[in-house]
């Protein structure tokens, strides 16, 4: 009897772990993603190409990208996003820009640490940020719940 009781709690332990190291994961992959690529046309005026991936369906029913925007400051490209909180609730969350070159490496692979805000009930906000390097040519805007 004592020897199935143990099993039975390290059991549970073993599934206690588990399922913190599951939300541990969840938070640390960005659950919604905003692309900015600079394009040019054939008059040679820039342009951005924008695209924005769900990865949470819980972010994308509560978090809404309302605009995104690149201007270049001399040779150091800017990028800029609108948010939309859609909830009535407040919504704390985190952030943060990786940068990518023309050919789509990325500039100072994971040196960009994640910024807290709070967008309360259907409060928008404007968040942005500088690119490090003036080969920065793309960027990705990604938001994940709080660890």
């Amino acid at each position: 009897m004592k020897q199935s009781r143990n099993v039975i709690v390290g059991g549970i332990a073993a599934v206690a772990v588990i399922a913190s190291l599951g939300l541990a994961g969840c938070s640390t992959t960005a659950g919604v993603e905003a692309t900015g690529k600079t394009t040019w046309d054939e008059q040679g005026a820039r342009s951005l190409e924008k695209n924005v991936v769900f990865n949470n369906s819980g972010l994308k029913g509560d978090i809404q990208i309302v605009d995104v925007k690149s201007v270049q400051a001399g040779d150091i490209m800017r990028a800029q996003a609108t948010l939309r909180s859609k909830d009535r609730e407040t919504l704390p969350f985190q952030y943060r820009f990786d940068w990518y070159d023309g050919g789509g490496l990325e500039i100072n692979s994971g040196a960009g640490s994640w910024k807290p805000l709070i967008l309360y009930g259907r409060e928008s906000k404007t968040i942005q940020s500088v690119a490090p390097d003036p080969r920065a040519k793309e960027f990705k805007l990604k938001i994940r719940e709080p660890d």
